[in-house]
This record gives C-alpha cells, structure tokens and sequence, in this order.
C-alpha cells in the first residue's frame, strides 16, 4: 500500500511515461523513463503533479547504481568465460552425466 496519495501519484506519472515509451517502441531504461519524464514535467501545469513527476526522477535517479570506475583487468578477470567454465569440462568424446 502507498503512504501517501503523493506516492501513488509518483507511482503513476512513472507507469505514464513507461506506457508513452512503450508506444513509441523507444527503448526501456533508466535514461529514456528520465529524459520522458524531463519532457513530461516541461509540459505539465499542475503543480502536484509537476512535483510528482520530479519525485519520480528523483526515484528513478536513486535506483541507477554509480558507474563503476574502469580499472584495468588484471588476474583472473583477464581470463575468457569460456577458459573458466571449460576448465572442469570432461575429456573430449566423454559425458559428463
């Protein structure tokens, strides 16, 4: 259940612009749902809802994790997928199971 009726709003500006997006068959991520949103607040003249809509970038904003910074791969990480996950494969021409 919501809080608030300014959470369930916040909730439903965010389904809005999830449904414009899907409309558009633009992709679905956390940069087009805020750049929609963006949009959305510079058209919109009801005050709580304008709020809303901020409150709702603000949310989607807080779920984007920090980019990580790039280090160089060292060790392990170096290592293909295929090389780690082959290391215990079966000789060839035998099963496993």
């Amino acid at each position: 259940m919501y809080e608030s009726d300014e959470e369930k709003l916040t909730d439903h500006v965010i389904g809005e612009a999830v449904l414009g997006l899907l409309n558009d068959n633009a992709p679905i991520s956390s940069a087009s749902l805020i750049a929609r949103l963006d949009v959305m607040a510079g058209s919109e003249t009801d005050e709580r809802r304008k709020q809303a809509i901020k409150a709702a970038i603000s949310e989607v904003r807080r779920g984007i994790p920090a980019r990580r910074s790039k280090r160089p791969l060292t060790g392990r990480d170096n290592e293909s997928r295929s090389a780690r996950f082959d290391a215990d494969a079966p000789p060839a021409g035998t099963k496993k199971h």
